[in-house]
């Protein structure tokens, strides 16, 4: 189980997921993917720091991740 505080949830293609934007050492904002299970830990540089991170973004990501050779995913998605 991942703590949830301070992270977004969302549901996508049947599973679970928490994200968030948190800096990293060097002080750059990143974006971090967890799954419910823990199975996936993903993290990206952030689209842009001067507009919000959305759910459409997100999405984007986790497309990418899960169909590496077709980032658009299948189209009934």
């Amino acid at each position: 189980m991942i703590s949830k505080k301070g992270k977004r949830r969302m549901e996508y293609n049947g599973a679970v997921y928490y994200w968030f934007v948190r800096k990293n050492r060097e002080g750059v904002p990143r974006i971090h993917i967890l799954s419910e299970d823990k199975k996936v830990n993903l993290e990206f540089p952030l689209f842009d720091s001067e507009v919000s991170t959305t759910r459409q973004e997100i999405e984007r990501l986790l497309k990418r991740h899960i169909y590496p050779d077709d980032p658009w995913g299948p189209d009934d998605l």
